[in-house]
């Protein structure tokens, strides 16, 4: 048996909206809310948008570096 926990973790991996959406779809309807409520709880966790800052501040940083180099 594969719990909600365990579906949501592999949803909220997927790459596209679409993807999430129909990977929550092929989940058992008995567990499909709970899932549902797992991987809206992971996707709106406060450290994730750390994560999503930090990812892309490294970014602004990697461009500045590659702009300053060619320029150099």
């Amino acid at each position: 048996m594969t719990w909600p926990r365990e579906y949501a973790r592999k949803i909220v991996a997927m790459g596209t909206r679409e993807e999430r959406n129909a990977a929550l779809l092929e989940v058992p309807e008995h567990l499909r809310e709970l899932t549902k409520r797992h991987c809206l709880n992971a996707w709106n966790y406060p450290s994730r948008f750390k994560r999503k800052e930090a990812a892309a501040h490294e970014q602004r940083h990697s461009d500045t570096a590659t702009t300053a180099t060619r320029a150099g």
